[in-house]
């Protein structure tokens, strides 16, 4: 029997998620890019309610800037799947983004522009 277990989000191209960090968790949604190569960019906003980093990383964005920025680490849930444990998070931009280190443990489908169908 194949397995069907799958989460849809009709906010296309974003996904739900709930994140854990520093003993914080909210659920919001993440927009998905496939040129981030990394885990998961948090707002820069957030730095007001979460403490001193874990560390520092270094970036080269879009445009080919390098770019340095806060990281945090944390546990990150695409909602309705297991939990991924030590997840580096990086304060950098305006909204939520989740790269291909979490979104490559799926199958992801872009259903005509309409809504994303995540599979394990």
């Amino acid at each position: 029997m194949a397995n069907t277990r799958q989460v849809v989000s009709d906010d296309y191209p974003y996904i739900p998620i709930r994140l854990e960090v520093q003993g914080q968790s909210e659920v919001v949604l993440a927009l998905l890019d496939t040129g981030y190569t990394e885990s998961l960019i948090i707002p820069a906003s957030c730095r007001q309610r979460l403490g001193a980093p874990d560390g520092r990383t270094t970036l080269e964005v879009g445009d080919g800037r390098v770019v340095h920025a806060p990281v945090y680490l944390g546990i990150v849930e695409i909602v309705g799947f297991p939990p991924i444990y030590g997840v580096a998070l990086t304060l950098l931009a305006g909204e939520y983004i989740i790269g291909r280190r979490i979104l490559d443990r799926f199958e992801i489908t872009l259903d005509h522009g309409q809504r994303v169908i995540i599979r394990p």
